[in-house]
């Protein structure tokens, strides 16, 4: 009996080593992959292609917790910029927002500037091993955040640079495709400028990216001295035949919109105009303000397709060429006459709700006429 006692008390004791090894085993075994949380699959890219910059990392602004904008396909954060002639590339992704982006059903395409300094793109685009190393960079940040693509964004380049930055993005375009991403770039409109224009061999740059991001937008910079339109239609739709005539694919073109204009001031009497950007919602301020002086005068403009405003107030003369829903709508339409494979937008924040509302029409629209 108590040999018999003594077995059963051994076998309890092996019993209790036997449990808490297990248990112990089961706290540091790897979790079953049906427990873990999967991450958001990528949307497909549809098209026509809507897309928008988001300027800052700035709750009002962050499209990856906003509520879904109506149509929109691309969002493209402006959070990388070259600062240094080895390459060095500074700025960082917001943890998590590609997930919610996802979730929402828009791609991420993050923006990278070459900070618009020509001395500074001169000197790396002279030098592989900088090349090399802005494309290590861009290239570890996709693959850590998960980006679908990538939006070059280098301006105010020297002319005698143009054939170095094709071979650039040739070379980023063979370093991003191994990674799956979509790659594009954005191209001021056709001009004599050579360092805002010029440097663009566009109909090659077309042969190392999946998109160019038109950018039909200044036709009168804050710079200008005389008044003007920021995108009239007239002149946005001269700019995409421009385009088109240097041999770039209507298929491989998104058409720039500007959600914002310009408001010039000068002393009464005088032609000395001064700018500021306005969005569409000071716009519509404005208008609601001055309405009710003397000099306020509001005119639909035919060939423009936009309305020109203007009052005199304080001894000041005040004239803008209002951006808003309808005057984009009518710009969106090109997109479609042309066939092109979309629109991008500078920048969100600066428009009104309406706006996503027609772009969206516009863009079924478009989607509706390929199909046929």
């Amino acid at each position: 009996m108590i040999q018999e006692a003594s077995m059963r008390k051994i076998s309890f004791l092996l019993g209790l080593v036997l449990l808490t090894f297990v248990i112990g085993m089961g706290s540091c075994a790897t979790p079953k992959k049906d427990s873990q949380a999967k991450p958001q699959p990528a949307p497909s890219l549809t098209h026509p292609i809507s897309m928008v910059w988001q300027h800052k990392d700035d709750p009002s602004v962050d499209l990856s917790s906003l509520p879904k904008v109506p149509g929109l396909t691309v969002v493209s954060p402006c959070w990388y910029r070259v600062t240094g002639e080895y390459g060095k590339v500074e700025g960082a992704a917001v943890p998590g927002y590609t997930e919610r982006a996802h979730k929402k059903g828009y791609q991420v395409w993050p923006l990278v500037t070459n900070s618009f300094d020509p001395d500074l793109t001169h000197k790396f685009l002279q030098d592989p091993h900088a090349q090399r190393f802005i494309i290590d960079q861009l290239l570890k940040e996709a693959e850590t955040h998960g980006f679908d693509g990538i939006n070059i964004d280098f301006e105010n380049i020297y002319e005698k640079d143009r054939d170095a930055l094709t071979s650039f993005m040739a070379y980023l375009r063979r370093q991003s495709q191994k990674k799956g991403l979509i790659l594009s770039m954005d191209v001021t409109a056709p001009s004599r400028n050579p360092n805002w224009s010029r440097c663009y061999d566009r109909k090659a740059l077309t042969k190392s990216v999946d998109y160019l991001v038109l950018m039909t937008y200044d036709q009168f910079s804050r710079l200008s001295k005389v008044p003007g339109p920021t995108a009239s239609f007239n002149w946005d739709e001269k700019k995409v035949q421009e385009t088109l005539a240097q041999g770039v694919p209507p298929e491989k073109l998104l058409f720039g919109l500007p959600l914002y204009m310009r408001l010039w001031e000068a002393p009464e009497g005088t032609k000395e105009y001064r700018a500021r950007t306005l969005g569409m919602w000071q716009a519509q301020q404005l208008i609601h303000d001055k309405k009710n002086l003397p000099t306020f005068r509001k005119t639909w403009l035919p060939e423009e397709k936009m309305t020109r405003v203007s009052y005199t107030e304080g001894g000041r003369d005040y004239v803008f060429w209002q951006e808003d829903a309808l005057s984009l709508y009518y710009k969106s339409r090109l997109a479609i006459q042309y066939q092109l494979a979309g629109t991008a937008a500078w920048r969100y924040g600066f428009e009104t709700p309406d706006v996503w509302h027609l772009l969206e029409i516009s863009q079924k629209n478009g989607a509706h006429a390929s199909q046929q």
